[in-house]
């Protein structure tokens, strides 16, 4: 198994936020974020998949576990992320 995830955290009495920098494998970063989460909370913490989109693609679908930016169908309309008014 690679080692592909990282812990975000969000604070809920402050807003702020963050990420680590250190790569786990999916079983490690889920008990430590559930540990992180028991510990500290105050402090929201969760995997985010650092592997890149085209890799997860190649994978296929149930092809390793599916992560909350991973979404099951991809928009048929996506809002643009930028919109000009003249």
């Amino acid at each position: 198994m690679s080692k592909t995830y990282v812990i975000q955290w969000k604070s809920k009495v402050n807003g702020r936020a963050g990420k680590g920098t250190k790569l786990f494998d999916l079983d490690e970063a889920q008990e430590l974020a559930a540990e992180l989460n028991q510990e500290y909370p105050d402090i929201f913490h969760e995997l985010l998949n650092t592997e890149p989109q085209a890799d997860r693609a190649k994978r296929g679908p149930g092809k390793g576990p599916q992560t909350e930016d991973e979404p099951n169908q991809p928009s048929e309309n996506p809002a643009p992320a930028l919109s000009w008014s003249e």
